[in-house]
């Protein structure tokens, strides 16, 4: 399984991808929505957004992934804990998930594992 992960933190980069290892997914790190998008349509099956991204659209982006995903593809994004209004954006953008970043780093390597045919 792949999963790729939108994020411009190197550390998150780092973290997610010592997980990924552990869980037995291939993770792909994105540094653009473009490249984002292009991981999408070359059939990643989970999609996982620091929506602390520079320039991140939530809605927008959650948009296009999923007019152009397939339909059992999942969006999980996660933020500080303190900005609830993009947190809440993330869920009405249409995310399936939205957690706080501790609680995403803690969950990380079980949310990977349980998406995994």
């Amino acid at each position: 399984m792949t999963a790729v992960l939108l994020t411009a933190d190197l550390a998150c980069s780092s973290k997610a991808a010592g997980a990924a290892a552990r869980a037995g997914v291939e993770l792909v790190t994105a540094m653009s929505t473009a490249a984002l998008l292009e991981n999408v349509s070359r059939g990643a099956q989970l999609v996982l957004l620091d929506l602390t991204t520079p320039g991140l659209n939530p809605a927008e982006l959650v948009g296009q992934i999923k007019s152009s995903a397939a339909p059992s593809q999942a969006i999980i994004a996660f933020g500080p804990h303190v900005h609830e209004a993009m947190l809440a954006a993330a869920a009405e953008a249409g995310c399936d998930q939205v957690l706080a970043r501790g609680a995403f780093y803690a969950q990380l390597e079980q949310l990977l594992a349980e998406s995994r045919p």
